[in-house]
């Protein structure tokens, strides 16, 4: 992040306007509105009161915080999602909080803070639910309006969800147009060149991770329709692509948890209890087989972090936590064999 980013980070991470900050400084505010451009710097001598100002180290504000590594990130993500799974909500949040006041030049864990932070506050009842929604809003605002392309379009993404989900669909289109449309996937080609110069297993392995994203994106549009359908009360029409979907997880290897789930949502629609209940068995049961591509012969060249994956136990945990948490199956929570089930 350059000193400009930390600047304007650091200045709304304080709720200050820049004409606060020029006024605490004795200096001009379009002077403070050029440094967060980056068009100009501050003087040399005005860095240490400038830090004050912003509750800062001088080495925070010319941006010598360490940058994390990919594995590293990843580690502190996971660690912020099995505190809000273990401790609550709150506890994962004040844990971001502290690693984005720590690593605020990083963007990549700033977006991924937010989005498992997200994922836990979305369909909950949360005290201060909205302080939390703005908080994260503002961390993804921040990263949107940075120069690094992918990670910005990331935050766009996430954000136009969130105001989406907040019912602000004008704010949710103005961020979505402003995410780049890619022009060129160069993956095919980089493949054949592999291929070309017999890096047989490489060109494999990137065939295979297209084959992998295509069909789980088609999977996603398939539910997304059966959504829809629902939504039109339409359910002979969902049957059949319930129908359509299981076949993709059956012929792409996804594993027989996701075709449970279709299947559950069915069930749900028409409030048949005993189908209900028979699915959120199987689903349970069936839990760890929510990764079973990772085992697929189709995609035996490309690398997984199977370090990282978790045992039948913890699969079966997981599942009976969301289930716990959805509103949409009560009506049959209070049978026998759903309570001792998630219980």
């Amino acid at each position: 992040m350059r000193i400009s980013e930390v600047i304007r980070y650091y200045r709304k991470n304080e709720n200050l306007t820049q004409e606060q900050v020029a006024n605490y400084l004795n200096i001009s505010a379009p002077a403070v509105n050029k440094w967060e451009k980056g068009i100009s710097y501050p003087d040399i001598m005005i860095l240490p009161s400038l830090a004050r100002v912003l509750k800062i180290d001088v080495n925070t504000l010319l941006a010598f915080n360490e940058q994390l590594t990919d594995v590293e990130v990843k580690k502190f993500t996971k660690e912020i999602g099995e505190i809000a799974s273990k401790e609550g909500f709150q506890k994962a949040f004040e844990k971001g909080s502290d690693l984005i006041k720590q690593y605020p030049s990083c963007d990549e864990l700033i977006v991924m803070i937010s989005e498992v932070l997200r994922i836990h506050l979305f369909g909950r009842e949360i005290e201060e639910k909205d302080k939390y929604e703005r908080r994260i809003i503002d961390w993804l605002e921040l990263v949107a309006a940075s120069g690094k392309e992918k990670t910005a379009s990331m935050a766009k993404y996430d954000l136009s969800a969130m105001y989406r989900e907040k019912k602000e669909y004008e704010k949710a289109q103005e961020v979505l147009d402003k995410i780049p449309e890619v022009g060129v996937d160069k993956k095919i080609q980089q493949a054949l060149l592999l291929e070309s110069s017999e890096k047989i297993d490489e060109a494999h392995a990137i065939y295979e991770d297209k084959l992998r994203k295509n069909a789980h994106e088609i999977f996603t549009v398939l539910s997304l329709i059966i959504r829809l359908l629902y939504k039109e009360n339409k359910l002979s029409e969902a049957e059949e692509y319930i129908e359509r979907a299981k076949k993709v997880a059956e012929v792409f290897d996804f594993g027989a948890y996701h075709k449970y789930e279709l299947e559950l949502s069915l069930a749900i629609e028409k409030q048949d209890k005993e189908k209900t209940i028979e699915m959120i068995i199987n689903m349970v049961n069936e839990a760890s087989s929510m990764d079973d591509s990772i085992k697929s012969k189709l995609y035996k060249h490309m690398k997984f972090n199977v370090a990282n994956s978790m045992s039948k136990d913890k699969y079966e945990s997981l599942v009976k936590r969301v289930l716990k948490k959805r509103n949409d199956i009560d009506f049959v929570k209070n049978d026998f064999r759903i309570k001792f089930l998630l219980e």
